[in-house]
């Protein structure tokens, strides 16, 4: 497959240089990523959260977390996305548990796969209610622990 869908997690990994973080990058490899324009918002909060103990190191990490995002290619959230999003709530809030932003993740990726091919995208997520939700969608991916 061509191409990687990453969600917020796996990006926050990437910045931080943690195990998980060097794991996606050798799935990558030198393929195209994609991610959801809820990613930005997200991996700041992540950030955010990572170093409120020790500030002094966010500005790097956001500095990190844009040139990672500036080399992405990123779904913005439309009308569809949405509505799929609120599809996807619908069918597995209950057995799976998903959650609102997972459900956006999800959606956004099946958008980016609509405009390329089936299968043409595989995701990477360290969310296992979000890689059940992928699983039951029929994407095919990494659930990196």
């Amino acid at each position: 497959m061509a191409f990687v869908y990453l969600d917020s997690s796996i990006i926050v990994s990437i910045v931080l240089n943690d195990p998980r973080g060097s794991q996606a990058q050798t799935i990558l490899g030198s393929r195209n990523c994609y991610t959801s324009q809820i990613s930005e918002v997200e991996c700041q909060a992540g950030l955010s959260y990572q170093f409120s103990s020790a500030p002094s190191g966010l500005p790097a990490s956001e500095q990190m977390l844009n040139t990672i995002l500036a080399g992405m290619q990123i779904a913005q959230l439309t009308p569809t996305i949405i509505a799929e999003a609120r599809i996807l709530i619908r069918r597995y809030r209950s057995a799976l548990g998903l959650r609102t932003l997972d459900a956006l993740h999800i959606a956004s990726c099946s958008h980016m796969q609509t405009q390329l091919a089936p299968g043409a995208i595989e995701y990477i997520t360290a969310d296992r209610r979000q890689h059940n939700a992928f699983t039951a969608e029929g994407f095919h991916g990494t659930l990196l622990s």
